[in-house]
């Protein structure tokens, strides 16, 4: 854990470096949306408050200032030309307000357990995003589908191999999923360059394909075009906990997640409905032949369940009218999640 610390703080100020001078101030006097959080709150907690405030609110966002709040948001400054911090002192025209304090109009509290622990849909719950880079690109060619079951992503054992997941979730953790996939017969090891370029020969279609980071991955903009051309993808938790991008991400472009977190999404997902579930080592063969051997007609079925389900819960979030004096964000620090 010393070690992911150390590589975390290393890229945060390396980032600060390169990307501080992008870093506004609201001098104006217009109406704004103003972020309040005084909460220890991840970076990807601020990222998923900006895009979909953005996508109904047209006012700049401006959020309370800080010195380590500047070092671990100036990145997204050069992207998002529409967030700023606050001056110090400075008198704000507040539109909305966005904080952990009483009085705001849009209470954030972090109590995503009330998901995690329902199968119900929680209406207050601000769904959570995708690899913020996609809010970037608007460019996406739904593929045809060539590949049985994809699974992509880093699976470094100094980051994966630990307790957090199986003591504080009770479920495996990402790097013994692997472990496990690995002896499966099915199984095509290959990088980013190997799946772009014998896509369409059709060597993928009745396999597991198996993309590490570490031998070289599609670029992130590129990559739920790719992904959309596989029917299945394989998702494990994260590092810290069980909910991860990609799996959103995959049902953006309507390929069926197999998961063994289907209750952390808002609601909960539905085995043989619009996923596959897996809990064991045991089960993780038996849902990779089980997918693998699917007809085209369920896959097809399973295919637009998952499509209308994302519509329906994680593509907008509208905040005019399931406005409430309650929003509950799925915030990464372990101590908001245990």
């Amino acid at each position: 854990m010393i070690f992911v610390i150390k590589k975390k703080v290393v890229k945060k100020l390396k980032e600060f470096k390169e990307n501080y001078s992008y870093v506004r101030f609201y001098n104006g006097q217009d109406p704004i949306i103003y972020l309040n959080l005084k909460h220890k709150t991840k970076v990807r907690t601020y990222l998923n408050l900006f895009f979909r405030i953005r996508e109904v609110y047209k006012e700049p966002i401006v959020i309370e200032f800080s010195f380590l709040r500047m070092i671990f948001l100036s990145r997204w400054f050069r992207d998002l030309d529409y967030i700023y911090f606050s001056k110090p002192f400075a008198k704000l025209n507040k539109a909305k307000i966005f904080s952990h304090n009483k009085n705001a109009d849009f209470k954030v509290n972090y109590n995503f357990k009330k998901v995690y622990s329902s199968l119900d849909f929680n209406k207050n719950v601000l769904p959570y995003i995708m690899h913020p880079n996609n809010y970037l690109s608007k460019d996406l060619q739904i593929m045809e589908k060539k590949v049985g079951i994809l699974m992509s992503g880093n699976f470094d054992k100094k980051i994966y191999d630990t307790n957090i997941i199986s003591e504080n979730f009770g479920m495996m953790n990402r790097w013994n999923i692997y472990q496990e996939i690995l002896k499966h017969n099915a199984l095509l090891s290959v990088n980013g360059t190997d799946l772009l370029e014998n896509l369409d020969s059709g060597k993928f279609k009745s396999k597991f394909v198996l993309m590490k980071w570490q031998t070289g991955a599609i670029p992130i903009e590129k990559w739920r075009g790719y992904l959309s051309s596989a029917d299945f993808i394989f998702c494990a938790p994260g590092m810290t906990m069980p909910m991860c991008h990609n799996v959103l991400e995959a049902i953006s472009v309507g390929v069926i997640p197999i998961l063994n977190y289907s209750n952390w999404l808002n609601p909960s997902l539905e085995n043989g409905i619009n996923c596959l579930e897996y809990s064991n080592s045991n089960d993780i063969k038996e849902v990779i032949d089980q997918a693998l051997s699917l007809s085209e007609e369920k896959k097809r079925v399973l295919r637009e369940n998952i499509l209308d389900y994302y519509k329906k819960y994680y593509d907008l979030y509208d905040f005019k009218t399931t406005s409430s004096n309650e929003l509950i964000v799925l915030n990464e620090n372990i101590s908001d999640l245990i």
